[in-house]
């Protein structure tokens, strides 16, 4: 039968069925059938297999393919065949995912395939995750104090444009992975804000202030525009930041 017809046919069956008869061709006939298929047909066939046969087919699929076809499907499709797959042929999936669409992957998997495939990342890989996460939820926050925000342009890091009461503020978001807020955050944040001409910079952060950091943003010194820096976490209220920026605005 011809390849496409095969292909057809797989298509039209259960895709446990699609399996099955999948791999009890031999080798080269798998690998033309696979090279023909969809990034669809795959996912639904590694899905559906049980873990035996699933190892079996991720064995004609080396990391590079997998990788094509899992960036084709939608999100969902994609954390589910993600979640599906074992550690080791996940880890490098996962490390090819931005922090930023990595966080939503996790966040559509089932909370033990989460965990499961959370345990494997890499710890830097696992920070990245929990800032982005942070600056998501301030980000959030923000914006239901009915503050309109854009990123600085131009600028790589964390940094926001926040227009509130007809005025602009700079915001720098500052998620700390251990320990405190260290005053070379803060000097950074000011620097950031200078060519911005803001009305105030508010600096939020998940982590207590140090001495020195609080210091800086006292001394009219650094930067020159009043600044002030809040201590949030994801389960504080709204107000904390709305009341900041009330605050910095006078």
């Amino acid at each position: 039968m011809p390849t496409e017809h095969l292909v057809t046919m797989l298509k039209a069956s259960p895709p446990q069925r699609a399996v099955s008869v999948l791999l009890s061709m031999p080798k080269d006939r798998v690998d033309r059938l696979l090279a023909a298929m969809d990034g669809r047909l795959i996912a639904r066939m590694l899905i559906a297999a049980d873990p035996d046969r699933r190892a079996a087919l991720l064995h004609h699929l080396d990391d590079t393919r997998l990788a094509s076809e899992l960036a084709l499907l939608p999100m969902v499709e994609a954390a589910a065949v993600m979640a599906a797959l074992p550690p080791d042929r996940a880890r490098p999936q996962l490390e090819r995912v931005s922090s930023e669409h990595l966080g939503m992957l996790l966040d559509a998997m089932p909370a033990p395939q989460r965990r499961r495939l959370v345990d494997v990342l890499d710890p830097v890989r696992l920070s990245d995750l929990r800032r982005v996460a942070y600056e998501k939820a301030v980000i959030e926050s923000l914006r239901r104090t009915a503050a309109t925000l854009q990123w600085v342009p131009d600028d790589h890091g964390s940094n926001l444009l926040a227009g509130v009461f007809h005025r602009l503020f700079g915001v720098a978001l500052c998620y700390v992975d251990d320990g405190p807020l260290q005053s070379a955050a803060v000097v950074h944040a000011q620097q950031v804000f200078v060519a911005q001409q803001v009305h105030g910079l508010l600096i939020v952060t998940n982590a207590a202030p140090s001495v020195q950091s609080v210091e800086v943003v006292m001394d009219p010194r650094y930067g020159g525009t009043p600044a002030l820096v809040v201590s949030w976490e994801s389960d504080d209220n709204d107000g904390v930041l709305g009341r900041a920026l009330v605050r910095l605005a006078g």
